[in-house]
This record gives C-alpha cells, structure tokens and sequence, in this order.
C-alpha cells in the first residue's frame, strides 16, 4: 500500500512538473502495463516537436528526462540505413523539411522495412538533450518505438528541383558550414571519379556537367540502382537528395554534397576511373604538392616508401625530398584490394595518376590510378605491423576487468561483429551508430589475442547495477605509423577523457551514473582513427 501511495504521489508531482512548463503541454495518459499486476505503466506525455525543444531545453547537457513522451510530427530526413530493425531520422510538426527533434536509431514496427521520409509518425521515448563537441544542442529520442500515422511520399520538401551541378555548387554556398537544405534537388551531371568500393549497396562519387573530369557535386555514399553492381566513370546519371554544405574539420574548404542520394543511370558510362596517361600532365611531386590542385588530374613517378596497408595500397611515394601519401591504388583495370597481386615492393619506382587532397592537414592521393612499374633494389613487401598487447592487462583498484580475448573466446579467426558482453555487473553493447562499418571483434592470429575495433562514429555503451566513477580502457600498442590508439575527437555522455601519450591507455573520469556512451566521434562515416580496445576496467562509486 505504501508503495502503490508512493507511485501515485510522483505521478502527480509529475503532472505538476509539467504544467509549469506551459499551459499548452498535455497532461500525461497512462500506457499498459507490460509486466502486469496491481503497479500502473510507464505514464505517457504527448507533445508536439516544438514543446519537445522547450522541455529538452530545461534538461542538464547530455541527461535525459525522467518522463516518457509521444511526440507526432513528419519525418523530414532519413538520414542512415537501416541496421538491426533500427534508423534514424529528423523530426518536425509540419511536412516543410525542418530538423527539429532527432530520432536516433528508432525500432522500425513490425512490417515495415524503412522509415520514409514525408511519413506522419508518433514515436514514444524519453528526451535526450544532446550536446555536440562543438555545443551545438539537438533534442533526442534515442531507441524510440515509432506508430506511423500515415504513409509518406519520400519527398519532405515537396517534388525535386532539376538543378545542373553548377547551379548545386551556388546553393550549398549560402548555406551554414554543415548544414543541409529543406529543399530535396535532382542534379544530373556525369561521373567524373568513383573513389570508394561498394559497400552496404552504396558507392561514393564525383559528379560534374560536362564528361571533363572535374569534380563539382560529391555523392556520398550513393544509393546503387536495382541490378547495378557499381558506378562506372563517364556515366550520365540524375542524383536526387538534399544539398550538404560539408567543411571538414580543420578546413575552410567547403564541399557541395548530395549524402545518400538516390541515382537514376541515364547513359552507361566506359568505366574510366581517370583519364589515360596520355592525356595528363605529368609533373614532380614537389610541383604537384605547390599546385595543391584539387580539381586536376596529374601524373607522377617516385620511390616507394613506409607501405603500411598490402590490401589497398596505402604507402609514401618519394621523389628527392617530396613526398606524397597514397591511399588506395586502383590497378589498371580500375580494382581496388589488390595492390597485392600487382608486385609492388619498397623501393620499386611507381607512376601513377590522381588528384590532390587534403585529409587532416596532410596531403595524399586518394585511390590513384596505377600506370607502371620499374622494379627497384627495395627490401621487399612489408607487411602490416600486427597488433600487440599492453604488457600490464590488470588494473590496480578496479571492481571489475574484462580482457577481450577471455570475452570473445568463442572466436578465434577473422573478425565478427561486436556482440554485447557481460562482466560483472557490468554490460557493454557497441552501436554502429550511423557509421559505414559496424564495430568488429578482431583476432590477430600472430599476436594471438584480440580487440574490439571501433570505427568512425561507432558507439560503446556501458551500463552497470551500480554507480560508475570511472573507467579505464587499455588498447593495442601502435604499429606501423599507425596511430591505432584513441581519438582526439572521441567523447562521453558523461564525464571526462583523457589519454596517455603513449596513446595504450584511456580514462574515462568523473562519470558518477549508471550509464555512459563512449563514441568514437568523427566528421565523416568512415576513415579516422580507430579505437582498438584491449581490456577495459571498471571503477564502482563508493
């Protein structure tokens, strides 16, 4: 008796709460019980998307509200894939392309294979006041259930707007660094540089007017059309999606982007990832790097150096006192992954063709075009620098440890994806969170042991009985020139990170909650750095 008095006592201090916010917030209702008996459910509170802001703002920065709400609106943007019955999309009151609430990650209903953009839908879960590492706010509903009210269209903004690539170019220039438009547009140009491999039924894209080989609209992650393996260069396409004013970090050059466009083929292209060498100029690396030319395709001869991928072909390519990093070299056929097969060895002399750009501040060369090979007296392939352990895998104070070889003991070959562990009272799951590659558990067979690699913009969530005050994360030692080892762009729901130079140890301090979401937080969804977590130990409020 004396609890069900408690309950009721809250649930009306509740109501009350809320009243306060405004006159125009509807009192809560009541949703069934789901594990029965005499206590009442999880009270529901509907609201619109711009009472669901003015609630969001009253909340501490990254905390979530006590109360569970319904929030009817439009969805104005899809904005990731589907993974795990689950996608994420923007929120507003009317069908007119704002981005008001986010849905992250919300549990797709039964039946239903995507969210569609123009839907009229009610999604139930608790606010989440989301602060970016640059302090920009957004009000979320992390994992809510969605109720679609009504169909959509899959255009938010209305019929597409025919624009050619030029006129894409002008629009994205008045937009905010990063921002997208309401407006959905349908560019049609041709392929002028296919420079990702397929992956997820999406490829990456230049697109331009004219067949020239400029690069004017980026389509970024391209959805692939119904029987279409790839993107072929020279292709007259229409792209159809919203304009993203994308600036990386660091960079005040600004990219006109088109992210997850839909792609209609209207001419068949010849499969021409750049233009014969023939028709390039070729000049020095130390030309190529003063010209800092990010529109021209030139070609270039240097010495092999630092190989630190053998699948892609990422290494230095030298001449005199110049030097160039190449990510990814395509064959001659225009395949990549397979740098291997094409006896390139340190040393050798290559030429090859490409586009300069920057990555970080760093100069390179972004899936060039092999042309030939002059075999030089260099030591031979190198392989990749294989993983290796922290020396020390115990943690002096810690209430519960967990080394990932002892978790994912089941494997011992290749990588699978991360599943959930338990350690403790402890639990970890790890979420792609809208990035290109799921989290992986990777066994190094010459190491013999393994990690948990995160990749850009995956998600670690721990979640424990008790208080946590801090945790502490040990990867692998670095290899190779590789800086495997944390993330200056890394951040926590919930207290503070700091790593060891020595890049093996990572702190999460001050967190003082039962949960917190570590993220590897990156500009884009894939490249960056990659958290490759060894062991981890958890610290218990006492």
């Amino acid at each position: 008796m004396k609890k069900l008095f408690k309950i009721m006592t809250l649930a009306i201090a509740g109501v009350f709460a809320l009243a306060s916010c405004g006159d125009d917030v509807p009192a809560p209702y009541p949703t069934p019980n789901p594990g029965g008996g005499d206590e009442p459910g999880t009270e529901v509170v509907e609201v619109t998307c711009a009472q669901a802001i003015d609630l969001c703002a009253a909340l501490e920065d990254n905390a979530s509200s006590a109360e569970t709400y319904a929030i009817t609106g439009y969805i104005t943007d899809v904005f990731a894939t589907v993974s795990n019955n689950q996608q994420s999309f923007w929120l507003s009151d009317n069908n007119d392309g704002q981005k008001m609430v986010q849905a992250y990650w919300a549990n797709l209903p039964e039946g239903v294979e995507k969210f569609v953009a123009g839907s009229k839908v009610k999604i139930t879960g608790k606010l989440l006041k989301y602060v970016k590492t640059d302090g920009t706010v957004i009000t979320e509903v992390k994992n809510a259930d969605v109720e679609i009210l009504e169909a959509g269209t899959d255009q938010p903004g209305g019929e597409a707007i025919d624009i050619t690539c030029a006129k894409a170019v002008e629009l994205c220039a008045a937009l905010e660094d990063n921002a997208s438009s309401a407006e959905t547009y349908a560019i049609t140009g041709y392929i002028t540089d296919v420079f990702a491999t397929v992956s997820n039924n999406q490829q990456s894209f230049w697109l331009s007017d004219n067949n020239d080989g400029q690069k004017m609209v980026q389509a970024y992650w391209a959805n692939l059309p119904e029987g279409v393996e790839k993107f072929v260069a020279g292709s007259k396409v229409k792209i159809t999606g919203k304009l993203i004013k994308y600036v990386k970090s660091g960079s005040t050059e600004a990219i006109t982007e088109v992210k997850n466009a839909d792609v209609e083929i209207l001419e068949a292209g010849t499969d021409t990832p750049n233009p014969p060498a023939g028709e390039v100029q070729h000049i020095t690396i130390a030309e190529f790097l003063s010209k800092a030319d990010t529109q021209t395709t030139y070609e270039l001869t240097g010495i092999v150096k630092n190989i630190v991928n053998t699948t892609y072909g990422n290494f230095d390519l030298v001449e005199g006192d110049a030097t160039i990093f190449i990510y990814g070299l395509l064959d001659k056929e225009g395949n990549a992954k397979n740098f291997a097969n094409m006896g390139i060895s340190e040393g050798d002399e290559v030429t090859l063709t490409g586009v300069y750009e920057e990555y970080n501040g760093k100069a390179e060369i972004k899936n060039a075009q092999f042309v030939s090979l002059k075999k030089g007296e260099g030591t031979g392939e190198e392989e990749e620098t294989p993983d290796t352990p922290s020396e020390d895998n115990t943690f002096a104070g810690a209430d519960a440890t967990v080394v990932m070889s002892e978790a994912y003991s089941e494997c011992t070959d290749g990588n699978v994806d991360a599943t959930p562990i338990t350690f403790d009272a402890v639990q970890v799951s790890f979420d792609k969170n809208g990035g290109n590659n799921a989290p992986k558990y990777y066994w190094n067979e010459k190491a013999d042991f393994c990690t948990v690699r995160m990749y850009a913009m995956n998600a670690m969530t721990v979640t424990s009985d008790k208080q946590i005050a801090k945790i502490v994360i040990k990867c692998a030692a670095p290899g190779s020139g590789k800086n495997y080892n944390g993330n200056d762009e890394m951040t926590t729901t919930a207290g503070s990170i700091q790593k060891a130079e020595d890049n093996v140890m990572i702190v999460v301090d001050g967190i003082n909650q039962s949960e917190v979401t570590i993220t590897n937080q990156f500009t884009a969804i894939s490249g960056g750095t990659q958290l490759r977590i060894h062991s981890m130990g958890v610290y218990y409020v006492k």
